[in-house]
C-alpha cells in the first residue's frame, strides 16, 4: 500500500489539492493517502445494444464493418400531376439514387491510404415503401412527422416491397458520387401512386467488406439525389427529387455468445460489477475500524475520494480496427441519488507527465497491456453507501479514435499560430473491441482518499 499523494495527478502543486478540499467543503488539514487493492474480478460483466436508428443528415453509411451493419434509408416526398402524367404513356422508366462520397475522410492524413481504392462486388438488398398521397398539403403533412417517430417506425420496417441485386462498387481518394440503378418495380409502384407520393427507399449490405461513408441528407452543396427517368419513343425526361431526410439502421451481426465485445458508433456499453466485500476489507485493514460505518445514517463521510482509478490487463489481439488508431474507452459509474440509481459519466482527471512520458492510460488499440479507468464519482458514492451493501457498477464505452495519444491537453485546441491542433478524430472508428480476456484477469483498483480519523 503506497501512503503518497503524487502531486501531478492534479496538474499542480499541493495548494491545489487544498483547494479541492475545501471545494468539497473538507478542511484542508485532511490527510491525503492511497490504497491499493488488488485481484478485484467482476462478479458480472454484461454488453447492452445501443441505439438501432441513427440520422444521416450530416454524414450517411452503407455497408458492414467490425461485426456490424448499417442501412441507408431515404424518406422522399413528391407532388407533380404533369411527371404522373409523363409515367402513364412512358414505354419504360428507371429510377437510382446518386450517394456523394465523403471525401474529406477518404483523403485525411489518418486514413490509410494505402487500402484505397475500395473495390467489390456489392450484394444488396434493396427494400421500399409507397405511400399515395391526394390533398395539396401531403408533402408538407410528411414532413411534419418527427424525426424521433419516424425512427421508431424504422425499428419495425415492413416493406411493401424488396428486390436484390448487386453493384460493382469502386470508391478511391478521387471519387465523389457513388451511383445505385434502382429496381424496376419501384418505378411500377409509383406509378400507382400519383399524382403525389411518399417514397422511403431502403438499402442493405451486410455482407458487404466496408462500411461506406457519404455526405448526408442536410449538405445542400452535395444532397443525395433520387431521379426518376421516363423514355417515350426516343426522348426521355428526368424527374429529381432529394430526400428530405435520412437515416442510417445499425443490425447487429456477432455470433459470439458470451463474448463481451462493444463496437465504435454504435453507443452499447459494457456493464460491469465488483464485489463491496473485498473494497470493504481492505479499507477496514488500512484505516483500523470498521467498514461500513454502522452508526447514525448509515452515510460514512469520515473519508472523500479524491480520485478512484480500475487498471485491467489489457489484450488487443481479437479486436478490430478499421483505422489503426488508438481509441478512448469513455466510462460512467452508478451512484445512489436518494435511493435512485443513476449512471453518471467520470470526469477524466490528467495525469500530464505520465500522458507526456507512456500516452493516456484510458485507451486500446495502443502501446501497452493495461487499461486504466478512473471512477471517482462512482467510487465515493459507493463507499459513502457503504452500509446498503451494493455491488460497485460501472460502464465502459468506447469513444473517439485519438490522433495524439502522448498530448496531455485531451482536447482540439487552437495554437499560437492560430491553427487547431485536433486531438481526437471528429468521426468514429468502426471497430469492434473484445472485453472478454480483459473480464476474466484480476483488476487493480487504486484509491486517493482525503480522510479524518476521530478528533483529527
Amino acid at each position: 500500500m503506497a501512503l503518497t499523494l503524487s502531486a501531478c495527478l492534479f496538474d499542480s502543486d499541493n495548494n491545489a489539492l487544498s483547494g479541492w478540499l475545501k471545494d468539497q467543503g473538507l478542511p484542508d488539514s485532511y490527510r491525503v493517502q492511497t490504497l491499493t487493492v488488488d485481484g478485484l474480478l467482476p462478479v458480472s460483466a454484461k454488453t447492452y445494444e445501443g441505439r438501432k436508428v441513427f440520422s444521416a443528415s450530416d454524414r450517411a453509411l452503407l455497408g458492414a464493418q467490425a461485426g456490424i451493419s448499417r442501412d441507408l434509408v431515404l424518406d422522399i416526398a413528391f407532388r407533380d400531376s404533369a411527371f404522373f402524367a409523363e409515367l402513364d404513356n412512358a414505354d419504360s422508366a428507371i429510377s437510382f439514387v446518386a450517394l456523394y462520397v465523403f471525401n474529406p475522410f477518404y483523403t485525411a492524413d489518418e486514413f490509410p491510404s494505402d487500402s484505397l481504392p475500395y473495390e467489390e462486388t456489392l450484394e444488396m438488398n434493396v427494400s421500399w415503401k409507397v405511400e399515395r398521397g391526394k390533398s395539396k398539403d401531403f408533402n408538407d403533412s410528411i414532413a411534419k412527422i418527427a424525426d424521433s417517430t419516424w425512427h421508431a417506425e424504422l425499428e419495425e420496417w415492413e416493406a411493401d416491397n424488396s428486390a436484390d441485386t448487386t453493384y460493382e462498387i469502386s470508391v478511391g481518394a478521387k471519387d465523389s458520387v457513388v451511383t445505385f440503378v434502382l429496381p424496376l418495380a419501384i418505378m411500377e409502384d409509383i406509378k400507382k401512386a400519383g399524382p403525389a407520393c411518399r417514397m422511403q427507399i431502403r438499402l442493405s449490405a451486410p455482407n458487404a467488406k466496408h462500411m461506406y461513408r457519404f455526405y448526408g441528407s442536410s449538405n445542400a452543396s452535395f444532397a443525395t439525389i433520387f431521379r426518376m427517368r421516363t423514355f417515350l419513343d426516343e426522348e426521355y425526361k428526368d424527374k429529381a427529387a432529394s430526400p428530405f431526410r435520412m437515416a442510417n439502421v445499425l443490425t447487429y451481426n456477432e455470433d459470439c455468445g458470451d463474448c463481451l465485445v462493444l463496437h465504435g458508433g454504435a453507443f452499447d456499453s459494457l456493464v460491469v460489477e465488483f464485489p463491496s466485500k473485498e473494497i470493504m476489507e481492505a479499507l477496514a485493514e488500512f484505516y483500523g475500524d470498521d467498514f461500513p460505518f454502522a452508526e447514525g445514517d448509515g452515510f460514512d463521510v469520515r473519508q472523500a475520494v479524491v480520485l478512484a482509478q480500475f487498471t485491467f490487463a489489457r489484450d488487443d489481439s481479437g479486436s478490430e480496427s478499421e483505422l489503426g488508431l488508438p481509441v478512448q474507452v469513455v466510462v460512467g459509474s452508478f451512484i445512489d441519488s436518494m435511493g435512485t440509481e443513476l449512471r453518471k459519466m467520470e470526469n477524466y482527471k490528467l495525469n500530464r507527465p505520465q500522458v507526456v512520458e507512456s500516452g493516456h492510460p484510458n485507451m486500446v488499440f495502443f502501446d501497452g497491456d493495461s487499461l486504466s479507468l478512473q471512477v471517482t464519482l462512482g467510487m465515493r458514492s459507493f463507499i459513502n453507501q457503504a452500509r446498503n451493501g451494493d455491488n460497485f457498477k460501472m460502464m465502459l464505452r468506447l469513444g473517439f479514435p485519438v490522433l495524439q495519444a502522448k498530448d496531455s491537453t485531451y482536447m482540439n485546441y487552437e495554437t499560437a499560430e492560430g491553427d487547431t491542433s485536433f486531438v481526437f478524430l471528429g468521426v468514429f472508428d468502426y471497430n469492434r473491441y473484445d472485453f472478454t480476456s480483459m473480464m476474466n484477469q484480476p483488476a487493480t483498483l487504486k484509491l486517493w482518499l482525503a480522510t479524518k480519523r476521530g478528533e483529527e
